[in-house]
């Protein structure tokens, strides 16, 4: 996800395009000085185009001034390796903007431990930050982190899952509930309208995970939506502890005598555990979908166990929330509140056309 870096526009190179001298450009941009209105027109309508920022970015340099940026986010491991990839992203977005003087701190929290993500967050309210990146994995302290980020000013842009209810800045990330739709769309092409269809959650704890449980209600809602016969539909929970894989949960939910499971919906990226479940036991005629360009999801799509992926785009989410949090930090600009990221379908033979996530 290679970019062109943010251009740095100078007086001078205003002064080029309009013809005339940098003081002029200068006398424009503060209102100093008599400067024809003809001139002044030429001048600001280049500024304008070339969408330059005067005052706030050379105020800011010239004053030495620093913007705190605080990411909190769970730290990637072999059992959830997504969390590498928003991490990724964000460091690549800093070395873009790090010269207007945005640094970052990192407050790093385990996946499966709240006191953890409770700890981590008041760091972040005790060290005098400027802005937040969250990711709301353990909703309801999420949910008050928030609230008393918003009583102190501090602006919090979310990615991966939206709890946002007015005291965000932004949001990056999927629309959980349509890319769970288009889940089903797919499912259905696959599976028919007979047998069982799984939704899988791998899940910290229960009622913890709005993300997750809004792609399962997107993938209802289109089975529910449809007109003719609809297959039955099975929700299986797997309750995560570190180091459970869930094996023997899968083995009474799929193979036990009398299932009839066609297709599996796994609501995020482990779907990895699955497929290495369904071909230890030779039951890779079971269709199969879940998310995100994995190491271990790209094995198993490549050898057909798994069918698609969902691509969340979780590097992009990182590089996007830093940016945001830059325009309205630094820039002072308008923000979109919901930014939602393309639902992309990843199948083996589109694979090469997409870079790791």
């Amino acid at each position: 996800m290679k970019r062109d870096p943010i251009p740095r526009i100078r007086i001078v190179d205003i002064a080029g395009l309009a013809g005339v001298s940098a003081g002029t450009v200068d006398r424009v941009l503060h209102n100093r000085g008599e400067v024809s209105p003809k001139t002044r027109e030429k001048v600001m309508d280049i500024i304008k185009e070339l969408n330059y920022e005067p005052d706030i970015l050379a105020s800011a340099l010239a004053a030495k001034k620093t913007f705190r940026i605080a990411a909190l986010l769970p730290y990637g491991t072999d059992q959830i390796p997504f969390w590498k990839y928003p991490v990724a992203g964000i460091e690549e977005g800093l070395l873009e903007i790090m010269h207007f003087g945005v640094s970052l701190e990192r407050y790093y929290f385990d996946f499966f431990d709240r006191d953890s993500f409770l700890r981590q967050s008041s760091e972040i309210l005790n060290d005098d930050m400027q802005g937040v990146i969250m990711a709301s994995v353990f909703t309801s302290e999420a949910e008050d982190f928030l609230e008393r980020c918003n009583e102190r000013n501090i602006p919090v842009v979310l990615i991966n899952a939206n709890i946002c209810s007015g005291s965000c800045v932004a949001f990056v990330g999927q629309d959980s509930l349509q890319s769970g739709m288009v889940a089903a769309r797919l499912m259905k092409y696959g599976s028919g309208s007979d047998g069982e269809i799984l939704i899988i959650n791998f899940i910290r704890d229960e009622g913890n995970q709005d993300h997750i449980l809004k792609r399962e209600e997107g993938f209802r809602k289109y089975y529910g939506e449809l007109k003719t016969g609809t297959p039955v539909l099975r929700q299986l929970n797997i309750v995560e502890t570190a180091g459970l894989d869930g094996r023997e949960i899968l083995r009474d939910a799929i193979l036990s005598p009398g299932t009839r499971v066609k297709g599996i919906f796994v609501t995020n990226s482990r779907v990895f555990r699955v497929a290495r479940f369904l071909e230890e036991n030779n039951a890779g005629d079971i269709i199969l979908i879940g998310y995100d360009l994995l190491d271990e999801n790209k094995h198993f799509l490549k050898n057909s166990t798994i069918d698609f992926l969902i691509s969340q785009k979780p590097r992009e989410q990182g590089y996007k929330s830093i940016m945001t949090l830059y325009h309205h930090l630094v820039l002072k600009k308008n923000v979109e509140r919901n930014q939602y990221l393309p639902i992309d379908i990843i199948t083996k033979e589109n694979l090469e056309h997409y870079s790791s996530e």
